[in-house]
């Protein structure tokens, strides 16, 4: 069993990555932004969903404020990767977790030497399997739900999922399985001992990848 912090959406959250969409083909993005849940304290360990949705290993716990990468420039954009990377954390942290070793700040300068983010600063998610040489790859999805998300679970994929924070602003987290009380994440804004609970359904998210084994 885990214990479980929670997602807070408060004033920490929203320095988030900003509203960039990631990933090919760029699209035109509906939903507004989700209001903040009411929350309480996790006590007493979260019991596993009746569904028995797996958990995924859970051994990488990475930050995009990191000083030792978060004022590296994101791709060739002008953010960085403390208020844009996201993404390139989140993924950094499923890479590692499935035993390809690799922190944000060396996934960034690959992603850059080989011309895997676009000039405003978006990954190609075909990427992951260039830089990893075909050891780890993204599957990218049109579509969200349920299914797919315990789909990728199943396969021991991490789901990478993207959301609105109360501000409106999109931002990306690593799902580690489901629990009756919400998605088990690990934030790349916020780091914790234990995984944090996003106590929303599917409909919550606004787009899906997996990492996985190439």
């Amino acid at each position: 069993m885990f214990r479980s912090g929670l997602i807070l959406f408060s004033a920490t959250l929203l320095v988030a990555c900003g509203g960039a969409y990631y990933g090919p083909p760029p699209q035109t993005m509906g939903g507004t932004a989700i209001s903040s849940p009411t929350i309480t304290q996790q006590s007493t360990p979260i019991p596993q969903q009746s569904s028995g949705s797996p958990f995924l290993t859970d051994r990488a716990i990475y930050s995009q404020k990191d000083p030792r990468w978060g004022q590296d420039k994101l791709g060739p954009s002008k953010g960085s990767l403390a208020k844009e990377g996201c993404v390139v954390t989140s993924v950094a942290m499923a890479m590692t977790n499935l035993g390809y070793d690799i922190d944000p700040g060396e996934l960034n300068r690959r992603l850059m030497e080989t011309g895997n983010y676009t000039p405003r600063g978006w990954l190609i998610w075909n990427g992951v399997s260039e830089v990893s040489g075909g050891k780890v790859r993204a599957q990218f999805y049109d579509t969200v739900s349920e299914p797919l998300i315990q789909s990728c679970l199943a396969k021991g994929d991490y789901p990478m999922v993207r959301f609105f924070l109360p501000n409106g602003r999109a931002h990306w987290a690593m799902i580690l399985g489901r629990t009756e009380q919400g998605y088990m994440m690990r934030d790349p804004l916020r780091v914790s001992r234990k995984p944090l609970i996003f106590p929303r359904d599917s409909s919550a998210f606004k787009s899906l990848r997996c990492i996985g084994h190439g």
